[in-house]
């Protein structure tokens, strides 16, 4: 064996000990310093500190951020051994076995619903199985994670969904795309937990630590702005992970069946985060971030009946309740509720929030057409204030207040909700604004219904429009609360579920 040169071991020697060094001196630097900030890669939104914090349902997971537990058992939900709704997956698979893999969110888990029976995927298994009279067998694997956005979904079938080897895929997702969890969108978080391992690794190293606060943007809590403030996976980034869907299903020559999401119009906007806004994580601190929680803090009056709206979506579902109580409420009888805002709007004449408080005030007390003047005074002041600004935070922040208009001239028409079936309503368009513009909610918006018309027209591929078909129905009684469907929802959609396999595929 070959005498390795003194200089060289002298080189290897000084460069490892020049490394040591390195490695010490960062050290000793970081118990100097004293500012804590969290890597990005530890940001994963709220949504995320949500799950894993107060849902005993979650498990962290490193490439789609969080997952079902493995064989889990409660009220609701039932996971297999590997974290995915209902029973064990056979590993043999019949060549008369049709296997329908559904990818989505909460609502094919059926969150709100009283029991597993009556969500759409067991729907759709008994009445396949009652039309096919038992000559063709169905499996139904629900892949669906409350909570999952189009790029967890889509990262999903990539690295496991194929190995079920389903016969067609049934995609339902949308509404936790459209709605603001940090500073950061999904794919900006998931792209920072690449190279794991690595990473796990380096991370022992207080000069790869060191250097990658030197070099990796950050967002520190106490500098955060309503600007910086993101929705999770914008409309743009929603199409290309619907194209990237419909290609892997397309390279296997697998069907794909996507479902628009139904949303309801008359549920408020810019609230729905409200009841979070005081929970901790598991670092202590506040999970919603702060330009988030100011806004949804202020005190700013509703146009919502407690009697009504809890007919149409309550069904003892203690989460709408809950929002209700939420609201902010002057606790001013009516009357003198109008005297104090108008009182105050003579010292303070451009002051939206009094205005549209004022306008909520005359609609509790029957006076509809002094309420859609202060109402839109209010939001045209609002627009007015924030005209340069058109950040999604602007947006909306802005939304109460067409939802407000909305509602009146709900009152105002003396037609109640049914008027709502007509999209040429004033009522209908000041709602639908209201729902456009509000990223405070988990409500899908027509951008991104307008990415699933795009890829509609390609081969094997089968948009199925869900808001017609509960518009045509029941409207707004199809819904739980901001967007799960009751059960008679969960039936329609297996309804028109069955129509594509058994007249577009013809199974």
């Amino acid at each position: 064996m070959p005498k390795i040169p003194r200089k060289i071991l002298f080189s290897l020697f000084a460069f490892v000990l020049f490394l040591l060094l390195i490695e010490l001196a960062s050290r000793f630097l970081e118990l100097m310093l004293t500012e804590n900030q969290n890597e990005v890669t530890e940001n994963r939104g709220w949504q995320a500190e949500f799950f894993s914090t107060y849902f005993d349902w979650h498990d962290s997971d490193p490439e789609l951020l969080w997952r079902f537990k493995p064989n889990l058992t409660n009220a609701l939900i039932r996971t297999n051994s590997e974290g995915l709704l209902g029973g064990e997956i056979p590993s043999e698979k019949s060549d008369e076995t049709v296997r329908i893999l559904i990818l989505g969110d909460s609502s094919p888990v059926g969150l709100g619903l009283a029991s597993r029976d009556h969500a759409f995927d067991t729907i759709l298994k008994y009445m396949l199985e009652t039309d096919y009279l038992g000559y063709r067998n169905f499996e139904i694997i629900n892949a669906a994670v409350s909570g999952y956005t189009s790029e967890q979904i889509k990262e999903f079938l990539r690295l496991r969904g194929w190995q079920y080897r389903p016969d067609l895929v049934v995609l339902y997702c949308g509404n936790n795309d459209a709605s603001i969890s940090g500073s950061f969108t999904d794919r900006e978080i998931m792209e920072k937990q690449r190279l794991i391992r690595p990473r796990k690794i380096l991370a022992h190293l207080a000069f790869y630590r060191i250097l990658q606060n030197l070099l990796v943007t950050r967002a520190v809590p106490g500098d955060q702005s309503p600007e910086m403030l993101k929705v999770r996976v914008p409309a743009e980034q929603f199409g290309e992970n619907l194209n990237d869907i419909a290609r892997q299903c397309r390279s296997r020559n697998c069907p794909l069946i996507i479902l628009k999401p139904p949303v309801p119009l008359i549920w408020p906007a810019g609230v729905q985060f409200k009841i979070f806004t005081h929970l901790t994580g598991q670092n202590g601190e506040l999970i919603v971030p702060e330009p988030l929680a100011r806004i949804i803090g202020r005190e700013l009056k509703y146009c919502i009946d407690n009697d009504e709206f809890l007919k149409i979506y309550g069904n003892g579902e203690i989460y709408t309740e809950r929002i209700i109580r939420s609201l902010f409420n002057d606790s001013l009888p009516v009357g003198r509720a109008i005297e104090y805002y108008s009182e105050k709007l003579e010292y303070d004449s451009k002051n939206h929030l009094l205005y549209n408080n004022l306008g909520v005030s005359f609609w509790q007390n029957g006076q509809y057409r002094e309420a859609d003047y202060s109402l839109k005074t209010a939001r045209a002041l609002y627009q007015n204030e924030f005209r340069e600004d058109h950040s999604v935070a602007v947006k909306s922040a802005g939304s109460p207040y067409l939802y407000n208009i909305g509602v009146n001239l709900l009152s105002l028409s003396n037609q109640g909700i049914e008027i709502l079936k007509d999209s040429t309503s004033e009522a209908f368009a000041y709602l639908d604004s209201a729902l456009q513009n509000d990223y405070f909610s988990l409500r899908i918006k027509n951008e991104y219904y307008r990415e699933i018309n795009k890829i509609s027209q390609r081969e094997n591929l089968f948009v199925v429009d869900l808001p017609a078909v509960f518009r045509n129905s029941d409207g707004e009684k199809l819904f739980i609360d901001h967007c799960h469907p009751t059960f008679k929802g969960h039936y329609l959609i297996a309804e028109e579920i069955l129509k594509v396999i058994k007249s577009d595929l013809k199974l």
